[in-house]
């Protein structure tokens, strides 16, 4: 690295290169606050700017074409990149704020690496910052040209960075972490939640500890005083935990003094470049798991010291969310509500992986959101009020998944562009992922015994009245263990469907006990709205069941529309 470049501050000022926006971009149903327009969709970048998943060294048009591919002419008016890797601890660049590290600066320390991942990702770092070139002012620099604004974004806390043992084994931790072992949450700290949540929460660092959260504070500033940014967001969902069990309602206060400062020094800070800075954070899908994690959300908003909200859940998707409670609650504010789409979901079921058996294919499993269930979640979402959508870590699901999910933005950002795509609802699972913040009680999966299951499906499309335009629509259920010797019942509102590929007499079992029965709703059509599905077993061969029982695994409604929409 060039001598004196590795403590170089720089402050740029792009905004001569944002176009003028159009007319009508204002939001005028929202009182005026300090973001100048609304995002339709704000993309994040959870790569640190390092391109990690890809072999050094890289370019700087290679970083920005990995960076922004796919974006150009989409509703992503917002691009939203994380300061350092995963963890929070190490930076991307040169830092002076104590507690903090350059993560290749780690790197030429000899600090342990921990896998590929770690070397690529600080070894691009190196090169490029070797070569006079800063990632985020590179990105910053692009997102302008492409009319985006720019903002950086920390994540609170972590445990990616630890082994099991709570011994720091990749490049994203730190010293700061290692040397203060006082200010864990730890295992007797997590004493209350399952277990499984506490071999996680035990190495998160609780912020009850002042330099915990001076560590935070001085990181976003110091990185808003480096960059010309238009705003800065907490990432409260990564990870969720940042007290002792039973000590959040307690130590809340001090969170929202934490948020308090930060819009102090924000403030300062666009004071001194004549332009306002916004404040985002993402947390929780609903309100009350906001609060029980000590993030008293309805204050930040009432005291106006937040920007955005982005209701989000933790990686996998929650396709049964309803946004509406956290736009009632910015209702006459200038807060603006942008729900987060994840990369995936929860399902019961596999699609298959060729050459690999389906014993070795275990269920549940995370699998990508498909295309309609992505409009179905986003359509909702605008339905309920929401003022914009936010994307999380879509940059990375094509290495998690094998899968793009940048060809559904151009749909993905206006409600009306939806109304007739292809649309698949799907019931939510249950889950036991971070029971401490996110919702676990859910209907599926049931077991099928004494009396019927219902389940609730919302759905956006008003079908009844552009029957005309349907290829399809069809309710699938997915039963595992079902025998010809059951009689189902399957109700939509009340109405007994038809199954369409019922189990017969010398049929071919199916390889694994997970069977789909498809019924076909053409004549009995759901509604716009809450729509009730009840599931009943009537008959079986008794010895079978008290052995083996009938579980209702899970259950998706499909809308297919004709050309020339649908997809």
């Amino acid at each position: 690295m060039p001598a004196g470049r590795e403590r170089e501050y720089v402050s740029l000022n792009c905004s001569w290169m944002m176009p003028e926006k159009p007319a009508g971009s204002e939001n005028a149903a929202k009182p005026a606050g300090r973001l100048t327009r609304p995002y339709r969709i704000m993309w994040c970048d959870d790569s640190g700017g390092g391109a990690g998943g890809h072999q050094p060294p890289i370019a700087p048009e290679e970083l920005l074409q990995i960076s922004f591919s796919g974006l150009e002419g989409t509703p992503v008016d917002a691009y939203v990149a994380t300061i350092g890797p995963c963890a929070g601890y190490t930076l991307s660049y040169p830092t002076r704020v104590k507690g903090m590290e350059f993560i290749v600066d780690r790197l030429e320390a000899g600090a342990v690496i921990g896998g590929g991942d770690q070397w690529r990702l600080a070894q691009n770092l190196r090169h490029l910052w070797a070569e006079g070139h800063e990632p985020f002012a590179l990105q910053l620099v692009r997102a302008r040209q492409l009319g985006m604004d720019y903002w950086l974004q920390l994540r609170m806390n972590d445990w990616h960075h630890v082994d099991a043992e709570g011994q720091v084994y990749r490049l994203i931790g730190s010293a700061f972490y290692e040397e203060n072992p006082q200010f864990l949450i730890g295992m007797d700290g997590t004493r209350g939640w399952p277990e499984a949540l506490r071999r996680s929460m035990a190495w998160f660092q609780d912020f009850a500890h002042a330099p915990v959260r001076a560590l935070r504070l001085d990181a976003a500033l110091e990185a808003c005083e480096r960059y010309d940014v238009d705003g800065f967001e907490y990432d409260f969902m990564r990870c969720p935990g940042y007290f002792k069990y039973g000590q959040e309602q307690a130590n809340a206060p001090l969170m929202t003094q934490l948020l308090r400062d930060t819009r102090a020094g924000l403030d300062r800070i666009g004071a001194e470049r004549h332009k306002t800075l916004g404040l985002s954070v993402r947390v929780p899908n609903t309100i009350d798991g906001a609060v029980r994690l000590g993030l008293d959300v309805p204050a930040w908003v009432a005291e106006g010291l937040i920007d955005i909200v982005v209701p989000s859940t933790f990686f996998a998707a929650d396709t049964d969310e309803d946004a509406g409670e956290w736009v009632e609650l910015a209702r006459d504010t200038p807060v603006r509500i942008n729900p987060a789409i994840e990369e995936g979901y929860r399902a019961g079921y596999t699609r298959g992986y060729p050459g690999v058996p389906y014993f070795q294919l275990n269920t549940p499993v995370m699998l990508p959101l498909s295309r309609p269930m992505l409009n179905a979640i986003a359509a909702r979402h605008w339905r309920q009020g929401a003022h914009g959508l936010y994307v999380f870590n879509w940059g990375g699901t094509a290495g998690t998944y094998n899968h793009d999910h940048r060809p559904a933005l151009a749909d993905l950002g206006d409600a009306r562009h939806l109304e007739f795509k292809d649309k698949r609802y799907v019931a939510m699972r249950r889950s036991e992922s971070f029971p401490n913040c996110l919702p676990v009680d859910r209907v599926l999966p049931a077991a099928l015994d004494a009396g019927p299951v219902e389940v609730e499906i919302d759905v956006v499309d008003d079908v009844q009245a552009h029957v005309n335009r349907l290829a399809q629509i069809r309710l699938l259920v997915l039963f595992r263990e079902l025998t010809p010797a059951d009689a189902v019942t399957v109700r939509l509102n009340g109405a007994v469907l038809r199954c369409d590929n019922p189990l017969r007499s010398g049929d071919p079992a199916p390889t694994t006990a997970a069977c789909w029965q498809m019924y076909d709703l053409r004549d009995h059509l759901p509604r716009a709205g809450k729509n009730a599905i009840s599931i009943q077993l009537d008959a079986t061969d008794a010895n079978f069941r008290r052995q083996v029982p009938l579980e209702l695994s899970d259950l998706e409604l499909v809308i297919d529309y004709g050309k020339p929409d649908g997809d």
